[in-house]
């Protein structure tokens, strides 16, 4: 998490009654919505504050998306937080149900193991390894912060900018415009998306 770094190295005491599940998965059968709920466990892929909208990967590497609004709280070392603190890597287990539309939404979010306490991105030894990829601009989406691009290979790849960018990117994406080439580093987070980090 954003904030993991910021506190000692003690263990998440409490997770509010979520069951300790590894696995991407329902706990309980999903019903009507406020009716019945279940719980996900995972790692955060990403997370898009524009469309309010969590991609959550289990071990297996099996995905699902969770939305969610501002009444979500999340809870790490038993202090509650806003979404936006969440990062990919953290490990977390979700209260969810389904809404009217048959999504799946969460209300509940409890961090059992940040990024920083995994040792890195996705605990996996991948921290503070970048990627490049080039391509062509095909299409923006200001409003949620993304555009796409067609690489060497002429395949599709989703960008994210990241959430609060740095000045220099923030004003980069905005003059963005479609049949740029760009050059960016950062990390693949799927099959076709990448997060970025920079415009080189």
């Amino acid at each position: 998490m954003a904030f993991g770094r910021y506190f000692g190295g003690f263990f998440l005491l409490a997770v509010l009654g979520l069951a300790g599940c590894h696995e991407l998965g329902h706990v309980d059968g999903l019903g009507d919505y406020g009716n019945a709920g279940g719980e996900l466990a995972g790692e955060i892929a990403y997370v898009d504050t524009r469309a309010r909208e969590i991609e959550l990967r289990a071990d297996s590497g099996r995905t699902s998306k969770v939305k969610y609004d501002n009444r979500t709280k999340v809870i790490y070392r038993q202090r509650e937080h806003v979404v936006a603190d969440l990062e990919p890597g953290d490990y977390v287990a979700m209260r969810t149900q389904q809404d009217r539309d048959g999504r799946l939404y969460t209300d509940l979010i409890t961090v059992r193991d940040s990024v920083q306490e995994r040792g890195g991105y996705g605990g996996s030894g991948r921290a503070d390894r970048f990627e490049t990829v080039e391509g062509r601009v095909q299409h923006i989406d200001a409003r949620r912060g993304t555009f796409e691009i067609r690489n060497r290979s002429n395949r599709a790849v989703v960008v994210l900018v990241p959430y609060n960018p740095p000045r220099p990117v923030s004003d980069r994406f905005n003059r963005l415009r479609e049949g740029d080439h760009v050059r960016l580093e950062g990390r693949f987070i799927g099959e076709g998306r990448f997060e970025m980090e920079n415009f080189l």
